[in-house]
């Protein structure tokens, strides 16, 4: 049986090929992403789903040089691509591990957790429990993504957002609200529609004194 991140690598193999440029459309979005996770210098965050790389400057910029990233990555071709920017930039507190969530180590030490497009992670309450696990109480978790719509005449690029989910990620569950177990797991304190409702920033935090949900 092919195991999930044997599936992962074959969807982004090829991906992680594409210059920076193609995706520069989401240096915004993802500026507004670390904005609501409210780090501060010298702050450790965790980046879930770290892809190439394409968020370490503006967690960079969010925790200063006295903090820390930890970037986890299924991918082998896209972890390879980020250790690249990583030594191309000289950041030196930049860690990377090619792990999916549910593997995630250690104890509550994280204050923030930034999950960029990871939609396979927002269906797994595995993956999400880890990651609540390792984050002090209070710590904000952001998750980023795209969305279908439910309403008005973008309605019509459904289709093309479902070949997209398709392309990205395993699991084509909660599309048209990919935050759904994520507020089961964390508590919500907003939710921001991007490009008219295509794209959603889900904001929560994990509640002082909270366990880990079972």
């Amino acid at each position: 049986m092919t195991s999930y991140q044997e599936q992962i690598e074959r969807k982004y193999r090829h991906i992680a090929r594409l210059p920076d440029g193609l995706m520069h459309f989401t240096v915004a979005v993802r500026k507004k992403a670390v904005a609501c996770l409210g780090l501060q210098n010298g702050s450790l965050v965790l980046d879930v789903g770290c892809g190439t790389g394409a968020s370490f400057p503006q967690l960079e910029a969010a925790v200063g040089a006295c903090g820390r990233i930890l970037g986890i990555e299924p991918s082998r071709s896209m972890i390879s691509v980020a250790e690249k920017r990583v030594a191309q930039a000289g950041w030196q507190n930049i860690s990377l591990v090619e792990a999916v969530a549910e593997e995630i180590d250690g104890d509550a030490q994280f204050d923030g957790a930034l999950l960029f497009a990871m939609h396979d992670v927002f269906n797994s309450v595995a993956g999400l429990q880890r990651i609540h696990a390792v984050m002090k109480p209070g710590a904000r978790i952001v998750c980023v993504g795209p969305k279908l719509t439910a309403a008005g005449p973008l309605r019509v690029l459904n289709p093309m957002l479902r070949l997209l989910f398709k392309r990205m990620a395993i699991s084509q569950e909660n599309m048209d609200r990919p935050w759904r177990l994520v507020e089961s797991v964390f508590a919500t304190e907003q939710i921001i529609e991007d490009l008219r409702g295509l794209i959603f920033i889900f904001v929560g935090h994990k509640q002082p004194g909270a366990s880990s949900p079972a």
